[in-house]
């Protein structure tokens, strides 16, 4: 309660003065400095206003009439330059300096080393070092030493009689003053020293803060950058593709047509077939150029509906049953469902995915090789895949990157089948949107085998 009390009290003294939007000075040790002198004038003035009475009481009854004037002049002329508006911040600083400092001159002169002030100019220097600089802290430090100074010229040629010389011999006055002196300026320079410190903490930490600001920015504007490639790229793309695609139908139409009112005869159908062919790989090349486009820019939705997964499985045992064939390739599916179990998930996506992944299989197995396509029922809602070939393989330090696009694993053959290297990263892709994690196991020359499970899309977890 304390606590939230005093930051309303000091809020209102800083709205009062009209300081709330005032940066004070330019740096930032400065504008510190600002704000620990308006706390420590504010709270001078709340514990001022509760010694005042005791302080003047004790005065009055101990016949002190000079520390009563001396307490009331100086606690009248810190209320004037706490409430007068006109003053800056500047000249409450220089106010609250003099003050005090006259105060405590004259409390050592009528109290002597028992009373305060020493004390209050001990302190005092402290206080000017911290809300001011640490010159106006020495400054303060060599004053108080010149009034120690003018204190003992005066004891010395007895000018004036002051009752506290009484109290010892002109040496110990000597010794007392210039261990004051001594140990204000230590203090000073000490606490100047942890000013400066704190300082360049101060300065190291902005000076961090800015190059964070700055690092902040080029993320983001790299970000925004990349954003912007990706939209393009996609943009280009699909551009590209209908262009291309466009005058693709046209060559296997018109090959068609030619097919079709061309006598027959086995050159002309083996030319034909050429074009079809050639036509067809670039027609899927640019499809899943475009495809690995759109899952990299996350514009890929989802069409969820329920699958006949042994209707799937057959679909593609008889579309890619032409291509085994022509390699002599022992195309197999080992089907451990029911044959109406069914899932929900996407079928478009789930398709493709097993056609890319057959299609490699078939692509990179030599003539009279097997591929077996597995389907394992797992529970009511989760299903396993595994199609396994024993084709060329893959090394060990290549498995780790076959899912990459445009990756190429047997490059180095030069007269391997290629392809574009994404059938497996639009596999990968779709899957992990469904749900699922796509694994390959593979040695070189052995063969491949790659596996995922699926999940009913509305049971799978969140």
């Amino acid at each position: 309660m304390l606590k939230n009390l005093w930051f309303s009290y000091r809020k209102w003294y800083i709205n009062y003065l009209g300081l709330q939007n005032h940066k004070f000075e330019t740096d930032r040790l400065s504008y510190y400095r600002d704000n620990l002198f308006i706390s420590i004038f504010t709270l001078t003035i709340v514990l001022g206003a509760i010694s005042y009475i005791p302080s003047i009481t004790a005065a009055i009854i101990l016949d002190k009439w000079f520390v009563f004037y001396a307490d009331t002049i100086a606690f009248a002329v810190l209320l004037f330059a706490f409430f007068y508006k006109s003053f800056s911040l500047s000249v409450r600083k220089q106010v609250f300096t003099v003050t005090f400092f006259l105060l405590s001159f004259g409390l050592v002169l009528d109290l002597g080393l028992g009373g305060n002030g020493p004390i209050l100019l001990f302190m005092l220097s402290v206080l000017v070092t911290l809300y001011s600089s640490t010159k106006s802290g020495v400054n303060s430090v060599l004053l108080t030493a010149l009034f120690y100074s003018v204190v003992l010229l005066v004891k010395y040629f007895n000018i004036v009689e002051i009752t506290f010389f009484l109290e010892g011999p002109f040496e110990g006055l000597v010794i007392v003053f210039t261990n004051n002196v001594i140990f204000s300026l230590l203090t000073v320079y000490s606490v100047s020293f942890l000013i400066k410190q704190l300082h360049k903490a101060f300065v190291k930490e902005n000076q961090l803060q800015e190059m964070l600001k700055k690092e902040h920015e080029i993320t983001i504007n790299a970000k925004n950058e990349a954003e912007r490639s990706n939209k393009l790229k996609t943009a280009f793309l699909s551009n590209m593709s209908h262009e291309i695609k466009t005058p693709m139908y046209g060559i296997v139409g018109s090959a068609n047509l030619l097919k079709s009112n061309t006598a027959s005869n086995e050159e002309n159908n083996q030319y034909f077939s050429i074009i079809e062919d050639n036509s067809n790989l670039l027609l899927n090349m640019f499809n899943d150029v475009l495809e690995i486009s759109k899952l990299e820019s996350g514009n890929v939705a989802l069409n969820i509906s329920s699958i006949n997964i042994y209707k799937l499985i057959d679909d593609l045992r008889s579309e890619f049953a032409k291509k085994a064939m022509e390699k002599d390739i022992q195309l197999s599916v080992n089907f451990n469902c029911d044959t109406n179990y069914s899932l929900m998930s996407d079928e478009e996506k789930l398709k493709k995915t097993l056609s890319h992944i057959i299609d490699n299989a078939i692509k990179f197995s030599g003539h009279k090789s097997k591929v077996i396509i597995y389907c394992n029922y797992l529970n009511p809602n989760a299903i396993e895949f595994v199609i396994k070939d024993n084709g060329i393989g893959i090394s060990k330090d290549q498995l780790n990157q076959v899912h990459l696009p445009f990756f190429i694993t047997d490059l180095d053959n030069k007269a391997g089948i290629h392809g574009t290297g994404l059938g497996l990263a639009i596999a990968k892709a779709y899957i992990e949107n469904l749900g699922g994690q796509l694994h390959v196991k593979s040695e070189l020359g052995e063969g491949t085998e790659v596996s995922f499970q699926l999940m009913d899309y509305n049971k799978k977890a969140p």
